[in-house]
């Protein structure tokens, strides 16, 4: 089940965005195939789970998509629907390069008030200094570029960042208010679970809602702060 899907002719669509009673008038009149799902492109049933949530559903409940894939695809789809929602143009896998030559190419991308960012999704493991390759590469195409995996990858993120702060800001002693998430202030990383409500996960395990969470980007409230990236 996801809470984003694709239409017939390719644009998402967020359900938790559509008023309960226009989802169940919509489940009524909509044909097989109207909608399809964001990992392999089945056609999506329309559904309402027994505490009132919206969702999309493969027909067959069978998905032949690698567990990567579906996360990725349906993670990619739920932010563009939310970005959708909120009247924002964006793009997916749209290539760049920095000033030095780097090729890169953002999962989405945006822009809103002169500002370019980037929403990148990362399931699989990748070693820290991937990530900081990569953020530093946006960085200097003038994009802000901001994470979000899943929560065994920021786990094992965590800790490898956990020993560079400690080590780099702290001298290897542990502050008394202690560091937070471990995450690094150049480093903007957030957990997406892409089941339910699809709901991303910060700070001390705080959570919000993907439109939530990209309008506090926008609007400068997802801070880093006491050691973790977070919402006020």
């Amino acid at each position: 089940m996801t809470q984003a899907a694709w239409t017939r002719d390719g644009r998402p669509v967020d359900a938790a965005a559509i008023p309960g009673a226009e989802w169940e008038a919509l489940k009524q009149v909509a044909q097989l195939g109207d909608f399809v799902m964001p990992c392999c492109k089945a056609p999506a049933v329309l559904k309402t789970s027994i505490n009132g949530l919206p969702f999309f559903a493969h027909l067959s409940d069978e998905c032949s998509t690698a567990p990567e894939t579906k996360w990725h695809k349906s993670g990619k789809a739920a932010v563009m629907a939310a970005l959708t929602g909120m009247g924002i143009e964006n793009r997916d896998e749209v290539p760049g390069r920095s000033p030095s030559g780097d090729k890169w190419e953002a999962d989405v991308l945006f822009s809103v008030s002169g500002r370019t960012i980037v929403i990148e999704l990362q399931r699989s493991y990748q070693h820290l200094r991937d990530f900081t390759r990569r953020q530093e590469r946006y960085a200097t195409s003038g994009v802000e570029c901001y994470w979000l995996v899943r929560k065994e990858t920021f786990m094992t993120l965590g800790k490898a960042t956990s020993r560079l702060l400690l080590k780099r800001d702290f001298g290897n002693v542990f502050p008394p208010g202690g560091i937070g998430t471990g995450m690094l202030p150049e480093l903007p990383v957030a957990m997406l679970d892409t089941e339910g409500e699809q709901l991303v996960q910060f700070g001390a395990f705080k959570t919000a809602t993907v439109p939530v969470w990209l309008a506090g980007i926008l609007d400068g409230t997802y801070q880093y702060r006491g050691g973790s990236w977070n919402l006020d």
